[in-house]
């Protein structure tokens, strides 16, 4: 055998036993994503942000080329499974979704949190936004805010409102309104807005703020009347109701938002890749006309723009939180 050959053998013999790596590709660095992906949520089964992150799960495991399996780790308005993805390890197989709550306005809320809203965390796309709807039983007489607040007044701090917690855009929706009104209302919190609905409609309490698509089935349905939108313009999928801001309420401009977020130190390329397919599935009209029968807005955007919405978020509800004292210790 000639030297030549014999060197190239002997290349190929340590190449095989694995002891000439220069060169050859490790399978510990196959391309991501190689297996499933957990995506939590941080609220039970049925509520919007569940049946909304589904459809966005969905689409991003066919974006992929990998399962991406939703987990619902529900929990203290939200801070259970965000604590979740904070804790999470940061390889790009678990990622999730976050409302305001824990990412704008726990921060004054809670006098602690087991996370840091501003540093634990990769943001990789704003996702969307939801009015919330003042709704009231059908069966009562109210038709417009101008009803419900004489009602209120007549009879301060009897009527009840209804949330799905403590701490919920709901929650504070309701005390930003009272406090712009000037009225007294008692909370009565619920383990879940689908809770807070029933005994709405049963007549066990006054009215509530819900994210639309949570509600959407009884509006149409009649089971519940809707009174007015939180947001500063006519919500798409319900156009002849009216805004808190044409009935008087001034400066009423609430949404409910989601973003798509993993945990800190994630790495660079998987970030990237992960809001690259984001940004394409919405872009896709598709897409936008689900969440919209779906009673949502698609506002997908890249990680500055959720970066934007928090930073504009923060003070605004601590002034909110501290004005209506729904401190949560």
């Amino acid at each position: 055998m000639s030297p030549s050959r014999a060197g190239a053998s002997r290349r190929s013999l340590l190449a095989t036993a694995g002891l000439l790596p220069l060169g050859l590709p490790a399978r510990a660095q196959d391309a991501w994503p190689s297996r499933p992906i957990r995506f939590i949520v941080p609220f039970p089964p049925g509520g919007s942000t569940d049946v909304l992150s589904r459809v966005i799960a969905e689409r991003l495991g066919a974006e992929l080329g990998q399962p991406v399996v939703v987990e619902n780790r529900a929990g203290a308005a939200g801070n259970v499974g965000v604590d979740a993805i904070a804790k999470a390890r940061a390889d790009g197989y678990t990622i999730g979704i976050s409302t305001i709550g824990p990412l704008a306005t726990h921060v004054s809320l809670y006098r602690t949190l087991p996370f840091n809203p501003a540093t634990d965390f990769t943001l990789l796309a704003d996702l969307y936004e939801i009015t919330n709807v003042f709704v009231v039983n059908p069966a009562t007489p109210i038709r417009t805010v101008a009803d419900f607040v004489g009602a209120a007044k007549a009879r301060p701090g009897q009527m009840t409102f209804g949330t799905p917690g403590n701490g919920t855009t709901g929650h504070l929706s309701t005390e930003f309104f009272a406090r712009k009104v000037g009225i007294e209302l008692t909370h009565v919190p619920y383990r879940t807005g689908a809770a807070a609905v029933q005994d709405l409609i049963a007549g066990r309490i006054d009215m509530m703020f819900d994210n639309l698509p949570t509600i959407i089935g009884q509006i149409q349905g009649g089971q519940i009347r809707p009174i007015g939108v939180s947001t500063a313009k006519r919500w798409p999928g319900l156009p002849d109701v009216p805004t808190m801001i044409e009935q008087g309420v001034a400066d009423f401009d609430v949404t409910s938002w989601s973003g798509l977020i993993g945990p800190k130190d994630l790495p660079h390329p998987v970030a990237e890749r992960i809001t690259a397919a984001m940004l394409k599935i919405g872009s896709d009209p598709a897409f936008q006309a689900r969440f919209v029968e779906m009673g949502a807005v698609a506002t997908v955007g890249p990680p500055e723009q959720l970066r934007r919405r928090i930073d504009a978020e923060v003070p605004r509800w601590a002034e909110v939180v501290r004005a209506s004292g729904a401190r949560i210790d």
